[in-house]
Order: C-alpha cells, then structure tokens, then sequence
C-alpha cells in the first residue's frame, strides 16, 4: 500500500492529512473474515479448486457444516470431499470411500481432471495404488488412470500433459524411481522424467511456461550431486539446472536443519515455503527470478511455513510465525504470532491482512495447505478456529462484503495544560485487513470534526496521534471522542470526561505529562530509596544503583530535587519493551566530568550490561553529548564540545523510521535519515551500560554527574514540544 507522508501536527510525528481521501476497506485483496465453508472432524493435508468447485483431501472421515460443533450434523467423507467454491457447501454428488489419507491434490490446466496422492490403496473398491485422479465434471473416479506407486505419494503438480509425482516412493509402475517421477494426465504412463532424490520430497511444481520443474523436501542430494532441500530439474530429462537461489535454504548443521515444504510458481517467479528445527532456524519464504534462477527476496520469520499461495497480487502463508523482528517496525516481535499472513510479491514484506487460526492435533501446526481458484483462498490445517470462531480443518477467505472493521477507539483523557489550549493524545486501533485507517477528532456532543488523520497500525504497532485544539475560552469545558474509519466501515469511541480549558500554564511536570510518556522518572525520591517511581502512571519502576538522591534538581520550584550518578550509577526501567520504532527519550544531565558516559538509553539486560544497546543519549570525554541509533552501524547526531561546563542542560533525542533528531537545549541539532532501529527487546536505562564500539566512546561506563527528569515517549516529540519542555524550567 502506497505510504503517506508524515508530519507534526500538535507536536506529535503522525502519518497525517488533512481532509484526507477514505482508505480502502481492504488494504491487500482478500478480506481478513471468512466465508461460509464445511469443516471437516480432522486435519487438510493438500486442496485443489477447479471448475467451482474445491477439492479437499487430508486425514478426516467426516464433514459438518460451518458453525457445527464437533460430532454433530456429520456427512461421511472418507480423506477427500469437494465444496462449492462459491458457497463452501459440500458437494454432495462428489462422494468416494478411501482407505487412506489423501496428502496432495492437484488439477489438469484446463481443470478436467483433479489428481490425489497419499497413503490409499483403494478408491470405492477399485485399487488405486497412493494415485487417483477424478473427472471434475463428473465427480467420477477415472477408470484409466491408476498409476502404481509404491509408497506415500506427498507432492503432485500438473504441467501440460505431464502429472509430477513426488514424495517417498521407489517404484512407480514397478520401475525404479526413487523419490520423484513423471506420468501422462490422460492414462498415467510413466514418463522417461527420471530424477533421483537421496530423501523425501515435500513440493512440486513447474513453471508456468513449463521450463523448470521445481522439487524441495528433505533431500541432500539429486542425482548423484549433493544440493539440500530444494533444487531446479529440467522438464524432459530431469537434470539439475542451475539455481542460485536455492543458497536462501541453509545447509544443515547440528542446531538447525531447514526444508522446503511447499511452492508456488505465479508468472516469471516462483515462491518457496521453508520450515526448520532448531533454535533461530530458517522458517521463512523466498522467491526467485524463474528465468536466472536469482534470489529476489528472502523473508527470515521465526516459525515454519506449510504453505504458500499467490492471489490477486500478494503472496499468502499459512505458518506459526511467531517472530518477525529482524524487519525492524514492519514486523513483529516475538509472542506476537499469527498463523496467516500475506507478503508483497516484490519485496517479501508483511502486507495488511491478519486473520488468525489455532492449532489442533496430531500436528499442531495450524495451516497445512491452501489453494485459489483466482479470486478466493482456501485453507486447509489442524486448526479448530478462525478468529476465534469454531471452524475445524478448513476455511475460505473471498473479496466480498466489506471486511473487517477496525477494532473501537479507546475512550481519551483530554488534559489542559497551557492556557486556552486542550490536548487529546489517542492510540491508533487496528484493523485485520487494512494497515491504512482515517481518523476524526471530535469536540463536543454536536460532534464537530476538529482534525483529521490517516495513519498507519497493524496489531504488534498502533503509534499514538496527538491534537492540540487552540483558540478555546479558558474555564470553558470541553469533551473529545475519536472516530475512526475504513472507508466501509466507521466506529466511534466513547466521549471523555469534561476537562476544563486551562487559563495559565501548567507546571513542567504537567506539560510532560500532556504529552503522554510511557516512562517518566522524576528521580526525586529521598536518599536511600531502593526504587525509582515511574510518574507516567505504566508502572515501570526500576532499582537505583549507584546513585545519590535528594540532591537540588532543575526545576526552581517545589522542591524539586535529582539524583547525582558516579559513573557506574544506573536505574532500569523493569518493563519489558520489543524494539520501540517509534520513541522520544529527553533528560536533564548537568556535570564537570572529562569522562563522559551514558546519560540514557535502552539495552537488552534489565540487570547488568547489554549486549546490545542503542537508542541513548551519551557524554564524549569533552563534554560533546551524542544521541545514537544502531541500523546496522552506528548513526549518530552530536553537539559540539563543551557541555560539561557544570550547568544543567536538555537533551531531546527522538525516532520515528526514516527521521532521527537530536535536540540540546531546545535546539535542533540536526537530522538525518536513518531506516529502522535495532530490532531487540530490551528495556529504557539511566546511567552506565555497554558504549562498545560507539564513536568517541568516553572514559566512563556511565554519566559522573546529576540527572533530572527523564521521560521516554511513544512518539517523536515535535519541535515545539521540545521547546515548550524546555522552557518550562
């Protein structure tokens, strides 16, 4: 989806336009709700869709309709059945008894046929050893059609006149073809397509100009010649073909071992599902260019792939994707999983469609299969809901109706802190198939439209917005409420209370607090206290270390005190935080120290030193303060030399992708573009922690000096922000 342009508006970064354009009600092509479909009493291990209808083969024996429960309302369908693609009603003319799981379905070019693999020996009392194919118009098991394969059939994928067979087989038509072979769709001749794979083969498919044959599974060698997990055969002969993509799967080694378990061809690129064992192995997708056989891209979140399919433009998966932080703010940390998503074609990048499924048994994978018949998704797995929803083993996502509607904005606490003006700080909601939402700001119960927005969310990142309404009589009373919309869909949150519009400007304390920290420590507590008070409200208390309290602080009224650092003091924040992408962290330091040190900071260790660590504020040896973010070097914005001159200063440093500023004393010291932030959990500190490899790193692990009033926000703070704070003193 095409991004808007950002800029602050009441002092918050916002992706933000006035009186912008409705966004649509589906940001990628399939809505996040399902459709009506059957489901089955137990797993889908492979699907088809031809001619209207969908083709389903797995481990079940029976089928129910949707909102069924379990055991109830069951039609006896022995490992295969077929639905209506339009209604997902089951077909009740395509009925045929099994003796064994169906692992794979695929259909003829023209969709005349539809062929299954798995375990079966027979099909309605005819033997058709672990290969069938049936006529789509028909429904009728194809009489002379019954190749005689020795063992599990796991893969089939149709080319032409050509049926592909993979899986872990050694005969096929009592003729040695270990692992893989090649039979006619019309009456399952074997082909003289003869590749031989050392281990199981989990996908097939062939290019859609019929060029290559693409195979993966668990194999270390082809032919003879060593290539792990994936390779690209010639059609005819079955020779390897150059493939240079295929380094994207990794070689095996004791901690990880990752195979390809499904592709999907679609145009001139072909698209690969990887699944692997062991900690922080390769789960993820790739794709390739078909013609040079160049990687394009490569997709590294945590948790196997089972399946991918191409629909209208974007690339869905059905996986147990349960980290995807190494993309920084377009993706999500661990814990945060999801077991369907979708991918741009070009860049492999999560797009906007987040429905979710859960697990079942045997497996407990979730998704295990999915197919389109171009305009819809089927999905097949172990799963016993879709959002939550009871729909065992199978589920159908179209384009029709008007989505999913974004979640209910939160109720706002307006606050009014400097004289005639009030400020509404609101969270962005989300929405499971559409990243892009508008956004109205409502004053009073006539519900006057007072700003409007379009921002960005997805559910591991929902930035603040923030609207400063001007111009209002001071003592007046004023309500806000927020409106949000997908352009189908518009909902509105509750109304505030009443805040009063302020007739003189707040203390500092109260113009930090308007701007809505998630961490403030005051650091104003008496001599001997063991933890730090987080102001905010969010609880993120921290122990002191090394630190002196009770001493004078910044403020010249209410007694304002600080608390003064011996280059090793430290406080940290105990609240866990995943890869903040979009922060402010300010601080008043004051020091005659020539040996610098961190002022603050986050690290990933809540109670030592980090091993890794950006985001912070640090002092040079001569007095130069830095502000440094890591996007795989070090970037950071300085001021000159000198601050350790014994007087107190401000420090601003904020973050949003693609802009990094670094204030002084209410002044921009500059600005520079820097993509994404180090993706780690971590948490916000005060004082000493690891600068290695930072430049001009100082003498001292930490700040030798006195500290006041550090605040850590969800938002780059704005220029006039900053200012305001400053001057506030």
């Amino acid at each position: 989806m095409k991004k808007l342009g950002v800029f602050a508006l009441g002092g918050l970064l916002v992706a933000a336009l006035l009186s912008p354009a409705p966004a649509q009600g589906i940001g990628a092509s399939l809505s996040a709700l399902p459709s009506p479909a059957w489901q089955t009493n137990a797993s889908v291990q492979g699907l088809a869709v031809a001619n209207g209808k969908a083709y389903v083969g797995g481990r079940f024996t029976t089928v129910r309709p949707p909102g069924a429960a379990a055991g109830t309302s069951e039609t006896a369908r022995t490992y295969l059945a077929a639905f209506n693609q339009s209604t997902g009603a089951l077909d009740t003319g395509f009925n045929h008894t099994l003796n064994g799981m169906v692992w794979a379905v695929a259909v003829s070019a023209d969709g005349s046929r539809v062929f299954v693999g798995g375990d079966f020996t027979n099909v309605d009392g005819q033997t058709r050893n672990r290969a069938a194919a049936f006529d789509t118009a028909t429904g009728a098991l194809v009489s002379n059609w019954k190749p005689s394969v020795s063992y599990r059939v796991k893969a089939l994928a149709v080319s032409g006149s050509t049926v592909y067979l993979g899986g872990s087989f050694g005969l096929v038509n009592n003729v040695a073809r270990p692992r893989l072979a090649a039979v006619t769709t019309s009456t399952a001749a074997l082909l003289p397509w003869a590749p031989q794979a050392d281990n199981d083969v989990y996908a097939i498919d062939a290019a859609d100009d019929g060029t290559k044959v693409y195979v993966g599974g668990t194999f270390a060698a082809i032919n003879g010649t060593p290539q792990w997990a994936v390779a690209s055969l010639d059609p005819t002969d079955g020779s390897l073909q150059a493939f240079p993509a295929a380094s994207a799967v990794p070689a095996p080694n004791p901690g990880c071992t990752s195979r390809v378990k499904d592709i999907e061809t679609s145009g001139d690129r072909v698209y690969f599902a990887n699944a692997g064992d062991g900690g922080g192995c390769f789960d993820g997708t790739w794709a390739a260019d078909v013609a040079s056989g160049n990687l394009i891209w490569k997709n590294n979140c945590l948790g196997a792939t089972e399946t991918v399919t191409v629909v209208n433009g974007w690339l869905y998966k059905g996986s147990h994707a349960h980290d995807c932080s190494y993309q920084g703010g377009n993706g999500f940390p661990q814990g945060a999983g999801r077991f369907l998503l979708t991918q741009n074609l070009d860049t492999g990048e999560l797009g906007p469609w987040f429905p979710n499924t859960n697990t079942g048994s045997p497996t407990a994978v979730g998704p295990l299969a999915s197919a389109t018949g171009g305009s819809d998704l089927w999905v097949g797995g172990d799963f016993t809901t879709v959002n939550g929803a009871g729909q065992q083993g199978l589920a159908r996502f179209t384009n029709t109706g008007p989505g999913a509607a974004p979640t209910k904005p939160a109720k706002v606490i307006p606050v009014s802190y400097k004289a005639g003006q009030v400020k509404v700080n609101f969270q962005t909601v989300v929405d499971n198939d559409d990243i892009t939402l508008t956004y109205r700001v409502l004053r009073s119960f006539s519900n006057t439209v007072v700003a409007t927005y379009t921002a960005d969310s997805r559910f591991w990142n929902r930035p603040w917005l923030s609207f400063t309404d001007t111009g209002l009589t001071p003592g007046s009373s004023q309500v806000y409420r927020i409106e949000v919309t997908d352009g189908n869909s518009t909902l509105r949150g509750d109304y505030s209370v009443a805040v009063t519009v302020a007739s003189v400007d707040a203390p500092y304390d109260q113009q930090v607090m308007a701007d809505g920290p998630t961490a403030y420590w005051r650091l104003g507590e008496a001599n001997g206290t063991a933890n730090a008070t987080d102001s905010s409200g969010q609880g993120n208390t921290g122990p002191y270390s090394g630190i002196t309290l009770g001493t004078p602080g910044v403020l010249t009224s209410g007694g304002n005190t600080a608390g003064d650092f011996d280059g090793s003091g430290r406080m940290i924040g105990q609240t866990v935080v995943s890869q903040p992408q979009n922060f402010s962290v300010e601080a008043w330091y004051k020091t005659s120290s020539n040996g610098g040190g961190k002022l603050v900071g986050f690290g990933n260790s809540s109670n030592g030193t980090s091993s890794q660590y950006d985001r912070h504020i640090y002092l040079q040896n001569d007095g130069a303060v830095v502000f440094g973010i890591y996007d795989g070097s070090t970037r950071t914005i300085s001021s000159a030399p000198g601050t350790n001159d014994g007087q107190w200063h401000h420090v601003v440093g904020t973050f949003s992708p693609g802009s990094q500023k670094f204030y002084l004393d209410g002044v921009l010291l500059g600005t520079q573009n820097t993509a994404a932030a180090e993706s780690y959990t971590g948490y916000w500190r005060i004082g000493a922690d690891n600068l290695g490899g930072w430049p001009n790193g100082p003498s001292s692990a930490g700040i030798n000096g006195t500290v006041d009033e550090v605040a850590v926000y969800p938002v780059a703070l704005g220029a006039d922000q900053v200012v305001t704070h400053y001057e506030a003193r």
